[in-house]
Formats: C-alpha cells, sequence, structure tokens
C-alpha cells in the first residue's frame, strides 16, 4: 500500500470513529441528582423524571410540562382552517399567502435559469452567424436578448406583484 491510500484509509477510520462520537447520546438526564433527589415516584414505585423535571444546577426545579392551551389566533367561525397535529386547543390562521409566494419564487426562479440558458447561447449563435455574414444573425442576437432580459426579469416583477396583492390585502 504507498502512502496515499495509507492516508486515506486513516481518515476515513477518523471519520467513522468521529460520526459515532457524535451520535451517541449525550445523557444529560441522570437518574439522580447531586442532592440524592431521583424525581417523584409514581404508583409503581418508579421515578418520574422528563426533560422539563431535571434539576438546574443540581437547586432547584424546572417548570412542569402543560398540555394545549385554549388559545385561538384569528379568524374564528366559518373562516376558521382546521390542521392536524397542531397542539392548540383553539383554532390556527394558515399564512397561505407564504405558500403561494414560495411557490412563485421557486417558479420565477427557474424561469430566470431557463431565460439565461437558453438566450445566452442564443445571442452567442447569433452574433457568430454575424461574423460569417448570415442574414437572419441580428434575429437571433436580438430573440437571445430577449430571452436574457425576461429571465432576469420575471423574479423581480413576480415579486412585486406578490407584494402589490399583499398591500391591497388580498389574500386575507
Amino acid at each position: 500500500m504507498n502512502v496515499l491510500s495509507k492516508l486515506t484509509m486513516a481518515f476515513a477510520s477518523l471519520a467513522v470513529v468521529g460520526t459515532l462520537s457524535l451520535s451517541t447520546p449525550a445523557l444529560a438526564q441522570d437518574a439522580f441528582n447531586s442532592l440524592g433527589d431521583n424525581g417523584q415516584q409514581n404508583h409503581d414505585g418508579q421515578f418520574n423524571r422528563t426533560g422539563s423535571q431535571t434539576t438546574q444546577g443540581g437547586t432547584t426545579m424546572a417548570p412542569q410540562l402543560q398540555g394545549a392551551t385554549n388559545g385561538t389566533i384569528a379568524p374564528q367561525g366559518n373562516d376558521a382552517t382546521v390542521i392536524q397535529g397542531v397542539n392548540t386547543a383553539g383554532t390556527v390562521r394558515v399564512n397561505n399567502l407564504a405558500n403561494l409566494e414560495a411557490l412563485l419564487n421557486i417558479i420565477a426562479n427557474g424561469m430566470e435559469i431557463l431565460g439565461i440558458a437558453w438566450g445566452g447561447p442564443t445571442m452567442i449563435m447569433g452574433f457568430m452567424h454575424m461574423a460569417a455574414g448570415s442574414h437572419d444573425a441580428m434575429k437571433k442576437v436580438m430573440f437571445g436578448a430577449a430571452g436574457v432580459t425576461g429571465g432576469l426579469a420575471t423574479p423581480g416583477c413576480i415579486n412585486w406583484l406578490v407584494a402589490s396583492a399583499r398591500d391591497a390585502a388580498l389574500f386575507n
């Protein structure tokens, strides 16, 4: 084995050891604290200890966890949307504009990439045909420039439309 393969094997071994050591649990929740108090005893004689009941510095206890609260986050009645798995007993408002804006940003970025990826080579080919003396070369240059300009302008236009719709409260 040469030196490079030995270094590669050593690096791979260190990576495996590091991964295994970082993936082990921290064991931050011990069974007994320094004062000998080991939590609350349940009906089976076992000691209850959750993440919120571990001692802080060995002297104080963290507050108990509580269940769902009866808070409501507007709107009410027919306008409310029910979401499964949310830890509140009341209604929760869904920000559909944020989801729509994210989708439109993905589409706008895709259009920008496609416009530049198509318009740039088309413009370059138009310049090459122009140097060769072709009659349709200027048309290719103009199409390429339009593709690049349209690709660069699409995200800004879509963001402007979304901001205008948000400011006009069209999605409330």
